[in-house]
């Protein structure tokens, strides 16, 4: 079993710098939730991810509620639970808005994880805003101490150590806040286990010691327990986002105001984002003295108006403002980026496809190409015919649009195709076709068939078969009918439609038969039984 040396707690090297505020708002989706509705501050309320407690307020804590328990265990542990849902394109908005109000009050901010900053303020400054946001606040001269003084304190309450008391706060404060810090309950477990209780008496080991003990988490407790502290904060910029608003007159309700509005809104911020692109989208609805917001995060980069005015009609359902009354509208782009593109070769070719892209954009439909349907079709509408280009939706990544045209062969960057015919014309000429090929050329010339039992195919059973032409030597007279002469295949035939012909009527010949040749009649075949010869008058069958 490892002993510990014990030794004095070590002083805290720490000089006259600025002094180094840390703003605890861990976890941010229930100080969020807090903000929106102060009713939350002491009651009892959860954030649910997956039907699992992902975060639990104090007072659901001190009922028992914890990480990581199923939703109905809570409920059935506290009867007046409260549950918040807060998706991740919301409190991504929400932390970028948090850094950009707090540079306004000091440009010297550091983020460090989400739900945690650090500002260079003075100790004034940094009560009013433990107060305002009702954040833990820490105060001090290193930004580590800062941060354990933050994390020791109470929501809306601030912690000022002084400076060359550092050593003395480390000696008091509790083991179990370096939880917040990178230390997990299981090495708190084995430190309790050894007899620690303060912070102080684990920075009394060595390096060696505590990474030997705690493994990686050693690693990420050195700088808390031995240094080197920092004094000094690296100025930072606050997250780049383009706003446009738009305020109605009056309120606004119906859609015949609402979409006018998102489309003034998306071109301008099309125009503002100059070829670059953003994935989150942001809308804020002014109701007089509330407001509404919702955020999307696009599958594909914003970079025309039409795609953000779809993103925004999203959002603006999400909202459920429109009920209420639209003051005023604003529509929010976050951290837009220049799109990396892979340029072409040919500058000339692209120039080229952006002017075709955007007179179709101004004229969808009235430009035509020449395509190939079937290049070897005798007629000349079915082998070739004029199709229409559309533009065809961006891919993800770039601004190139791509289509598939008719003719199935693969091509990028393009305009997709639309037939210039209607498909209904075209496959009504491929039924005359059909039924073309299925009229015989001749008849009667087919091979004979045998049946299983060695029986010629009765001619009566072959569709293609014409009795009447077949027959024309044995009856003197018979034939194709004529004009005159009533068919009932033929009155049947003047109720069908054009083109088609009646069910159970054999398609008639384009010519007639051959005559049969000696040479045929050789090798024609035999019949099994001589056929007996018909009765005379008089004579027993």
């Amino acid at each position: 079993m490892l002993t510990p040396a014990r030794a004095a707690p070590k002083a805290v090297p720490i000089g006259a710098t600025p002094t180094i505020a840390a703003l605890c708002f861990d976890p941010l989706p229930l100080t969020l939730a807090q903000r929106a509705d102060p009713a939350l501050t002491h009651a009892p309320f959860v954030c649910v991810e997956d039907g699992r407690v992902l975060h639990a307020s104090a007072a659901a804590h001190r009922l028992g509620v914890t990480p990581g328990m199923r939703l109905s265990g809570a409920r059935m542990r506290v009867a007046e639970l409260r549950v918040v849902e807060a998706s991740e394109p919301e409190v991504a908005h929400a932390w970028e808005a948090l850094l950009r109000e707090l540079h306004e009050v000091t440009p010297w901010v550091e983020a460090g994880r989400r739900g945690r900053l650090f500002a260079r303020l003075e100790a004034a400054e940094a009560r009013a805003l433990a107060k305002r946001y009702r954040a833990r606040v820490g105060v001090a001269e290193a930004r580590e101490i800062a941060e354990l003084a933050a994390l020791s304190t109470r929501p809306g309450e601030c912690r000022t150590v002084a400076p060359g008391g550092e050593t003395d706060f480390l000696t008091r404060l509790p083991l179990r806040f370096l939880k917040g810090v990178g230390a997990s309950g299981k090495n708190l477990t084995r430190l309790h286990w050894l007899g620690l209780t303060t912070v102080g008496e684990l920075a009394g080991w060595n390096a060696s010691q505590i990474r030997s003990y705690l493994a990686e988490e050693g690693e990420a407790l050195l700088p808390y327990l031995h240094g080197p502290y920092r004094t000094r904060l690296r100025p930072g910029r606050p997250p780049e986002a383009l706003t446009r608003s738009f305020a109605f007159e009056e309120p606004a309700r119906e859609p015949r105001e609402l979409l006018p509005a998102l489309e003034r809104l998306s071109t301008a911020l099309e125009r503002a984002l100059a070829g670059r692109a953003s994935r989150r989208l942001t809308l804020t609805a002014g109701l007089g003295g509330s407001q509404r917001s919702a955020t999307r995060l696009s599958k594909q980069p914003l970079t025309r108006a039409p795609q953000i005015r779809q993103q925004a009609l999203f959002a603006l359902q999400d909202s459920g403002a429109t009920e209420a009354g639209i003051e005023r509208l604003t529509l929010e782009l976050a951290a837009p980026r220049r799109l990396g593109v892979q340029s072409g070769l040919w500058r000339a070719r692209e120039q080229r496809q952006r002017a075709l892209e955007a007179a179709l954009e101004r004229h969808p439909g009235a430009m035509v190409q020449f395509a190939w349907r079937d290049p070897y079709a005798e007629a000349d509408d079915l082998a070739w015919g004029w199709e229409r280009l559309t533009a065809a939706p961006a891919e993800a990544g770039d601004g190139a649009t791509s289509g598939q045209p008719a003719t199935g062969r693969p091509t990028t960057g393009r305009p997709a195709a639309v037939p210039l015919f209607p498909t209904e014309q075209v496959a009504g000429a491929h039924r005359h076709l059909t039924r073309a090929s299925a009229v015989p050329l001749f008849a009667g010339l087919g091979p004979a068939t045998s049946t299983a039992d060695g029986r010629a195919d009765d001619p009566a059973g072959d569709p293609t078969h014409d009795a009447a032409w077949h027959d024309r030597d044995a009856a003197p007279g018979a034939g194709r009918p004529s004009a005159s002469q009533p068919s009932p295949a033929g009155d049947a035939a003047a109720g069908a439609p054009d083109g088609a012909m009646p069910e159970g009527t054999a398609p008639h010949p384009i010519l007639s038969p051959l005559p049969e040749e000696h040479h045929a009649q050789a090798h024609a075949p035999r019949r099994r039984h001589t056929p007996r010869p018909a009765p005379g008058p008089g004579e027993l069958a």
